[in-house]
């Protein structure tokens, strides 16, 4: 793997790049909740990454006596490959729109503000959901499906705890439930093996959102969690060290990227159960790299050579997800919301 130890987030991006388009950009992202911001974006020039996961087969460890000879041993790592994915659009107005003095706005900065909100609904939704059998083969595999296929995709089978139709719906949620919702997060960080919870993140929906937020108020500052703030002044959740994250909608804007509708098996249906993820990032854990730096991925091409009435804003961003470890990411399922 020749990606560099040299990590950098979009909150960065948006502090320190020197390029207006950049900055606005990765702001753009950062406001509209882009799961990307969570993401310690490494750079390298690759469409695939190669790796090893420690699965099992583990040497078998050897104890000698004083002046014994030592006994060489090997152990067999799974090895796996990650590719990118690219996203790409281009966004093109007519000369005479851009020098229109009567504009309200400068018709490429609204086009590309759209493109940003509707790339981080399908960023997020896919983040968690897509898959290559059902899905968008040109896309990446999502947290769910790398949890259900625990054999391609080396995550352990213990990252998927059943949260025992745990009812914390309005009429549920108590002290006793309050606690219990609490456990499980407390099992997810052990199941990570991060009992801190250092670079993790906690995702859930809105619903289950609210539900955490009434749970920490009625548990008080005994409960593990505090509220602090980011560089931009948003307010963040954190449960010890872990961010916990609120995600929105899919791309028809009501459609729970974490539905509200799952089985008490964590299942696809029309019942009253919901699930919460825990994805720690980093070097040997979840690693998301891109190929190129964000400013040599998105740029202002000018005039069209083809087209001399166009200026064109072009969108082409390759990136993967390098998921190392088999317990970076878990999955608790089984909570009753409503």
């Amino acid at each position: 793997m020749a990606i560099s130890t040299s990590s950098i987030t979009l909150a960065q991006y948006a502090l320190t790049a020197n390029n207006p388009l950049i900055q606005k950009v990765a702001l753009s992202l950062l406001q509209l909740g882009n799961v990307m911001e969570d993401w310690p974006l490494l750079t390298d020039n690759a469409m695939k990454q190669n790796g090893v996961r420690i699965t099992g087969n583990l040497p078998t460890i050897n104890w000698r006596k004083l002046n014994e000879s030592s006994t060489t041993f090997s152990g067999t790592p799974q090895q796996f490959a990650e590719n990118a994915y690219i996203v790409s659009g281009m966004i093109d107005a007519d000369r005479f729109i851009v020098a229109d003095k009567n504009s309200i706005q400068d018709p490429r900065a609204t086009q590309l503000q759209m493109f940003l909100a509707g790339w981080t609904y399908d960023m997020n939704d896919k983040f968690f959901n897509n898959n290559h059998s059902s899905g968008d083969v040109d896309a990446f595999v999502g947290l769910r499906q790398r949890l259900d296929d625990a054999s391609t995709w080396g995550t352990n089978s213990a990252c998927k705890i059943n949260a025992g139709a745990l009812d914390i719906s309005d009429s549920g949620l108590s002290t006793t439930s309050g606690n219990a919702l609490v456990s499980y997060l407390e099992q997810m960080l052990g199941e990570i093996g991060d009992l801190d919870g250092n670079n993790v993140v906690f995702y859930m929906n809105r619903n289950m959102g609210r539900r955490v937020g009434r749970a920490i108020r009625q548990l008080g500052a005994g409960g593990g969690f505090e509220m602090t703030s980011d560089a931009f002044g948003r307010r963040i959740t954190t449960f010890r060290n872990a961010k916990v994250k609120v995600l929105g909608t899919k791309a028809d804007q009501s459609t729970e990227i974490i539905t509200n509708t799952e089985t008490s098996a964590g299942a696809n249906g029309s019942s009253v159960y919901s699930s919460i993820y825990a994805v720690k990032y980093g070097e040997g854990y979840v690693q998301p790299w891109q190929f190129n730096d964000f400013a040599q991925s998105i740029y202002q091409v000018g005039m069209r050579s083809d087209e001399p009435t166009q200026f064109r804003i072009a969108i082409d961003y390759a990136v993967g997800i390098l998921q190392t470890h088999t317990r970076a990411v878990v999955r608790a399922y089984g909570f009753k919301v409503a």
